[in-house]
């Protein structure tokens, strides 16, 4: 299985980048794609989770730790990534705080590159949590990016069914990375620790920190060959938290974007 192909194309300025989206039929865990909007002044790119099915084909994949696959989506941050949180939006079956540990841990993932695999952090993507606002993530309850307000946001909303999460990354002049926004599908049952989790959850942590590495500049790898790596195309399923730390690949990536 695999989650479809990049396309980029340049135009003048204007940066377009289109990840078309493939929902995988077969799979069991959430599956990650991605759709992009031009905006006029840059480029945004939606990524997107749906969970359907269990799937089997992450079996036959490398170990985290000896899979060193990786893609770029073509950009990165030139300076820390200050964002905010829409406490507002937490659904009410969830702790405001809890939720926002949960966020700031994933955040620290990517950008501590933590993994089990004896990595040091040689990355040095950072990031500042600013505090909580009233602003909206940059992302339509259909899974569109909706125009920058150069805030960087994260919140629950509504989302089509299935979907886990919006990513929207817009760009700016060379090759930087200037507003992301993650929009989570509020409509969903979600989990903040394995040890709470029921299975018909899904697991907060996990997710966003896939979510962030499209935010630091990480694309998707093919599930079928390193279903095992965070940036993998499908998750391992409701409650399964493995991809909440990096493997070999997503480390590598971040180094080759961040180096010290």
């Amino acid at each position: 299985m695999s989650a479809g192909s990049a396309l980029r194309r340049f135009a003048s300025s204007v940066l377009v980048i289109a990840v078309p989206a493939l929902l995988l039929a077969l799979s069991a865990s959430p599956t990650f794609a991605t759709a992009s909007l031009g905006d006029g002044d840059g480029a945004s790119l939606a990524s997107t989770a749906r969970p359907n099915e269990a799937v089997v084909a992450a079996q036959a994949a490398p170990a985290p730790c000896n899979d060193p696959a990786y893609t770029l989506l073509g950009g990165k941050w030139k300076q820390t990534f200050n964002w905010s949180y829409r406490s507002s939006s937490t659904p009410d079956e969830l702790n405001e705080s809890k939720v926002l540990t949960v966020i700031k841990r994933s955040f620290d993932n990517i950008t501590e590159s933590r993994n089990d695999c004896g990595l040091a952090d040689k990355v040095s993507a950072t990031s500042a949590y600013l505090g909580t606002t009233i602003a909206r993530p940059s992302v339509t309850n259909r899974g569109n990016c909706s125009p920058r307000d150069n805030q960087n946001v994260v919140g629950f909303g509504s989302l089509p069914s299935g979907i886990l999460a919006v990513t929207c990354i817009r760009y700016g002049n060379n090759n930087s990375i200037t507003e992301a926004d993650i929009r989570i599908n509020a409509n969903l049952s979600w989990a903040l620790t394995a040890g709470s989790c029921h299975f018909w959850q899904e697991l907060l942590e996990p997710t966003m920190t896939h979510e962030i590495g499209h935010i630091f500049g990480l694309g998707h790898v093919g599930e079928r060959k390193h279903g095992r790596l965070t940036m993998s195309t499908t998750s391992d399923g409701p409650c399964a938290n493995a991809e909440t730390t990096l493997g070999w690949g997503d480390v590598r990536g971040l180094r080759h974007l961040y180096p010290l």
